[in-house]
């Protein structure tokens, strides 16, 4: 994995990809993910079945749900404003 990574590297580099560019569309990119992520993590967090009969609190579930609101509001308001 370390070698796939290097080459990786040295392909963009010599392609003359810009390494901050590329992380700030990266970030960019994930910011825009994790909303989509933290749905999955809520729906399998509240499963019984899958948690073995012990799903997440009402407050982890809150929080996950919270912040998922609020990565969703912030991925919008980037569109936005």
């Amino acid at each position: 994995m370390v070698i796939l990574s290097t080459v990786m590297g040295i392909v963009l580099d010599y392609a003359g990809v810009n390494p901050v560019k590329a992380l700030y569309w990266t970030a960019i990119i994930n910011g825009l993910l994790a909303p989509f992520l933290l749905v999955g993590v809520w729906l399998v967090a509240s499963d019984r079945k899958i948690m073995c009969n012990q799903p997440s609190s009402r407050l982890g579930l809150l929080s996950v749900g919270l912040t998922t609101v609020l990565m969703f509001a912030a991925a919008i308001g980037m569109f936005v404003f």
